[in-house]
């Protein structure tokens, strides 16, 4: 097929003949500032940007071909194609590279609330020491991350570990579609992404999902998939509403009590997490907070079930550091910081308070920014948190933003603060020192709050 615009004319290609094309390089990028030799280029269109405006830079800087939706950034070269949409043609091609490993190649799907990321790399840490794995790199879950990662599978490729985000009903459910996934699980279900775009009547077409049930719905969509198609689920037994979305299945893959497939024992918060393997062999991490148990013991379980050596595994747990302001660990002088910086839902934001009073310091300072995406528990939510902050634990708490700030005018307590915004907390910080302290710098990744350690000084 060809299509005539201005002086030109392209051809339009199938999704067969681009994929000969991507099997050259087997290199795909959506980002003119990197593009890899001899690369496609996809040109995505975003909320504040035009993909396809960067096509001809990408080009320039070594892209073999530029896939663009607007004939109007076509240059007089045969290296632009020319589609109706680039999305959908890059999950396409994804979806089209993943067919040709067939139904047996072991994918990991895993997806949840909270504790994906994590959960994710420890798997991908204790399968590399065995197999030749690709997983989604950092926290690149939505479709085109999804779809890059796929792209990425090589020959050699031996298994894959993709994360699944969801905003909304049926996120996950295509997730599946594209990915095929052999083998799934699901972290933890919570309070995420409760706000809905139009009424609730449309919860399915609008974004967000509304409920708590509309979440349970949403990440079940993995194991409806995984039911229907014959997969292997791995099951934290300690979790009573995943006990309950997995009945259907008559073998999952269980973790981590005594009596299950992959049994596991937290021994102490030190304030690393320290645990004991069924083997008998105690191994000290680099993580901070309980919760993260059950993401090493998730590990553990898919470790054993593709048979990797246990000691392998439980030293790939033990080099494992978080990165990506993920429970970060951070010491600076006589201060210690709790740099958790992606997401703020009432779950992680709970963890990471749990995970600041384990540190052994004189003063802790919990420095939070507002929740996003509660739609109408936000108010409840924060109230919640605040009282919650009451403890004595905390010496000095400091919150960021109009829900926070809302909710502590309710309490009126001396080591509470509110600040409308991250500046003006800026300047408090900056105003002001800290020594032998712990320090909490929680909040969403639109916010940044991290950004604000480098204003903490001593004395």
């Amino acid at each position: 097929m060809k299509i005539v615009h201005s002086l030109f004319t392209y051809h339009m290609f199938s999704i067969e003949e681009l994929y000969q094309k991507y099997l050259i390089n087997r290199a795909v990028t959506i980002d003119a500032r990197h593009v890899p030799p001899g690369a496609l280029f996809f040109a995505i269109r975003g909320t504040r940007f035009n993909g396809n405006a960067f096509a001809a830079e990408a080009l320039a800087k070594g892209a073999s071909y530029a896939i663009i939706d607007d004939p109007a950034y076509a240059g007089p070269s045969t290296a632009y194609i020319v589609v109706e949409d680039s999305l959908s043609m890059l999950v396409q091609l994804a979806s089209y590279h993943r067919s040709q490993y067939g139904p047996d190649f072991s994918i990991i799907a895993v997806t949840g609330s909270y504790g994906k990321t994590t959960t994710k790399e420890l798997i991908y840490s204790v399968l590399s020491t065995t197999y030749r794995t690709v997983a989604t790199k950092g926290n690149l879950n939505t479709i085109i991350g999804i779809a890059l990662t796929l792209l990425k599978l090589a020959q050699d490729t031996q298994i894959a570990v993709i994360e699944m985000g969801a905003t909304q009903l049926d996120d996950i459910a295509l997730c599946c579609k594209i990915v095929q996934p052999t083998h799934g699980l699901i972290t933890a279900i919570g309070e995420v992404h409760l706000e809905v775009t139009g009424s609730l009547k449309r919860v399915t077409q609008g974004k967000g999902f509304g409920t708590l049930e509309g979440v349970i719905q949403g990440k079940g969509e993995l194991y409806d998939y995984l039911y229907i198609t014959g997969g292997i689920v791995f099951l934290n037994t300690l979790d009573p509403l995943l006990l309950t979305l997995s009945k259907r299945f008559t073998q999952p893959i269980t973790y981590p009590q005594a009596t299950d497939y992959a049994p596991l024992d937290l021994m102490a918060e030190e304030p690393f997490l320290r645990y004991r393997s069924a083997e008998g062999a105690e191994v000290t991490t680099h993580l901070l907070g309980k919760s993260h148990i059950y993401n090493i013991a998730a590990a553990l379980c898919v470790a054993k079930y593709f048979k990797v050596a246990p000691a392998a595994a439980h030293q790939a747990i033990q080099a494992y550091i978080p990165a990506n302001k993920r429970m970060e660990f951070v010491t600076k002088g006589s201060n210690q910081f709790i740099i958790d910086s992606y997401n703020a839902s009432p779950a992680s934001v709970q963890l990471a308070l749990d995970a600041l009073l384990q540190l052994k310091v004189r003063y802790r300072v919990v420095i939070l920014g507002d929740m996003a995406e509660l739609g109408s528990q936000t108010t409840a939510w924060h109230n919640k948190i605040v009282k919650q902050l009451l403890h004595p634990g905390y010496d000095l708490v400091l919150l960021c933003g109009a829900f926070f700030m809302a909710a502590v005018d309710k309490v009126f307590h001396a080591k509470m603060h509110g600040f409308a915004n991250k500046e003006v907390l800026a300047d408090y910080l900056r105003s002001h020192h800290f020594q032998h302290s712990g320090i909490l710098f929680k909040g969403g990744n639109t916010v940044e709050i991290h950004t604000l350690v480098e204003l903490v000084r001593e004395p």
